[in-house]
């Protein structure tokens, strides 16, 4: 299933940590029996409980959900890697507002039509919403034929999503609906959401004192020896792409080799470049 140049969390810090806050919400919701208290109503809107509107985007109200959920999230770090953690980190708090904010004008519109609505807790809305980005972003590695029908690699997440929708049943689909939305927002650019970035001093703060402790380091590189030849060292880099360049790309879907070098020497080595250039390609 999407198999990939680098392996577990290396450059996907965010991803990690997101995982480990959401499954420790919700482990302790569990011990404490409040899971069920994190679901969003009209009730907690006059009430005034906004916190809710938040703390129920970070836990999931059973066990099957988690599991599902934390699978997928664990599949979306390829977006993490395209994107890098600070950009990815940035998306995750603009659709996070974005979604908790339709979400909340849904329940209000609902009560006044004198339907019910129930938010149930879980940040399905962020999941929906990463998965449409998923769709658009991620190339197919490989496809398989089962039964005379073609399957790619991104099928099975697909169906991991499908069997999280079905763990909560159709209580969801408000947050899926909203969160595919959200992605579509997103991705157009809506209030400049995909363009928004932390301040240089916040991200010099996280690179310097959070990120040493939250990331995982590159597995070693073997290292070959090569000749020494009298071409110059620009030009010879330019012709022969950097190893940990190309296992970068790989690691974020692209699985054409020649196409990967052939991206980053018309990018210069600029793997931000070089995925532009196999996207649109």
């Amino acid at each position: 299933m999407l198999a990939s140049g680098f392996k577990g969390f290396t450059n996907a810090s965010v991803t990690k940590l997101s995982m480990v806050a959401f499954s420790a919400h919700t482990f302790l919701s569990s011990i404490m029996d409040t899971r069920h208290t994190h679901s969003l109503t009209y009730q907690n809107i006059e009430r005034q409980q906004y916190h809710k509107i938040i703390t129920k985007n970070s836990v999931f109200s059973n066990s099957s959900s988690l599991i599902f959920g934390l699978l997928l999230l664990y599949q979306f770090r390829i977006l993490e890697r395209q994107r890098g953690s600070s950009k990815y980190m940035c998306y995750i708090i603009s659709v996070g507002v974005l979604s908790s904010t339709l979400e909340t004008i849904y329940v209000i519109v609902a009560h006044a039509l004198n339907m019910k609505a129930v938010i149930p807790s879980g940040p399905y809305a962020l999941i929906a919403s990463t998965l449409f980005l998923f769709f658009r972003n991620v190339p197919v590695s490989y496809s398989m034929k089962i039964l005379g029908i073609n399957f790619s690699d991104k099928f099975f997440v697909y169906l991991l999503a499908f069997q999280l929708y079905l763990s909560e049943s159709i209580s969801t689909l408000p947050s899926f609906i909203i969160g595919i939305v959200s992605g579509i927002l997103y991705e157009a650019n809506v209030l400049g959401l995909k363009k928004w970035r932390f301040p240089k001093a916040i991200q010099s703060f996280v690179k310097k004192f959070i990120s040493p402790f939250i990331s995982t380091k590159k597995p070693p590189s073997l290292s070959i020896p090569t000749q020494n030849t009298n071409v110059p060292f620009r030009t010879q880099a330019t012709a022969t792409p950097d190893r940990e360049l190309i296992n970068l790309l790989r690691d974020m879907g692209f699985r054409d080799e020649e196409r990967i070098k052939q991206a980053l020497i018309q990018a210069n080595n600029d793997p931000t470049r070089a995925t532009e250039i196999l996207i649109n390609s």
